[in-house]
């Protein structure tokens, strides 16, 4: 190879070694818009993964807040059902000794054990209970602690419209991918362009050359299977555009399940406090009644009983209430800060 002219045809000169250095580079023109439709269908993933993640953070949160308050309510029963038992058992004490006396029958007697024996299984029942929910606490949140004492207060419902939930949210954003996905594909079936230029530089032969070009790529898509995808994509948004509205009315639906089961709890904890209130007054004059013989042990004990019940289901209506409030929170989709920094307002 060599430099040829008119002129050198006679005595040309030819190099035995040529080098060329050079650089080229190539743009794509998004003329009809299909990176762009890419661009945005990443980014719709992008933000349908985000929220997914703080969905999963919520839902860890919401067990462990569950596993938590069904354990205090177990805990609250097992007290109720301690203190019941040693009353129980210092009524055997005293009805054995008036059974010893002649005062009351044995009748009352064996009535006064088999109660005593009934809430020893109970308390057996909770304590197996217990373990249970301590341990959904301790795979939920990774440490083994037993609550406090003191209860966990029922926070404000506030819940935004349904079209604002996170699986509503997540459900749009894939319809959003799946829309540009399918955009892009149409777009597609375009021709593209894509513009380019290179320099290289010629040496040899004791000559230097330098050259430079700039130009431009048509393609023509002739891919038949290019149109069977483009169906496939359009099939895909179409679902996923379906899949978004059945979510927000399923959403729409289970707000207003949690906000009646929230309601309803916080219905029963206000009836409850009053009633566990006249309960206890009931339970202590009763029994002095008993001690004094004014009063049948039966009617006793059923007293005792119902203070026992009063008391466990005044527990388990707190419980229902924070667990409604906080699916609820899941479902809105609230900051995991702010659903941690409400609970420890309380």
């Amino acid at each position: 190879m060599g430099v040829l002219s008119p002129a050198g045809f006679a005595n040309p000169s030819f190099a035995r070694n040529q080098f060329r250095f050079g650089a080229s580079y190539t743009l794509p023109v998004d003329l009809f818009g299909v990176i762009a439709a890419n661009r945005e269908s990443a980014k719709q993933d992008l933000a349908a993964a985000e929220l997914t993640l703080r969905q999963e953070t919520l839902l860890k949160l919401h067990e462990t807040l569950t596993a938590y308050v069904q354990l205090q309510a177990l805990e609250t029963q097992g007290f109720a059902i301690g203190m019941q038992q040693q009353h129980i058992a210092a009524m055997v004490d005293r009805v054995t000794a008036q059974v010893n006396t002649g005062e009351l029958g044995t009748t009352d007697l064996k009535l006064a054990q088999s109660e005593l024996a009934h809430v020893e299984a109970e308390r057996v029942r909770l304590d197996g209970e217990r373990e249970q929910a301590l341990a959904v606490l301790e795979e939920a949140s990774g440490r083994r602690q037993l609550p406090s004492k003191a209860a966990i207060s029922v926070p404000a419902w506030h819940v935004g419209d349904a079209k604002e939930a996170l699986p509503v949210r997540i459900a749009q954003a894939g319809e959003q991918a799946s829309e540009a996905q399918a955009r892009a594909e149409r777009r597609a079936l375009w021709p593209s362009l894509s513009a380019g230029a290179d320099y290289y530089q010629y040496q040899g032969g004791g000559h230097d050359q330098d050259t430079w070009s700039v130009g431009a790529r048509v393609s023509l898509p002739l891919d038949i299977g290019a149109f069977r995808k483009t169906s496939g994509a359009d099939a895909l948004a179409a679902a996923a555009r379906d899949t978004a509205t059945a979510t927000q009315r399923k959403a729409r639906s289970q707000l207003a399940a949690l906000r009646a089961s929230y309601d309803a709890a916080v219905a029963n904890v206000r009836a409850l406090g009053t009633e566990l209130d006249y309960r206890q007054q009931v339970v202590a004059v009763q029994e002095e009644l008993t001690k004094v013989g004014a009063q049948t042990v039966e009617d006793s004990l059923r007293h005792e009983r119902d203070r026992v019940e009063a008391e466990a289901r005044l527990a388990q209506a707190r419980a229902q209430a924070l667990e409604a409030w906080s699916a609820a929170q899941v479902l809105s989709g609230l900051a995991p800060e702010t659903y941690i920094s409400e609970l420890e307002a309380l």
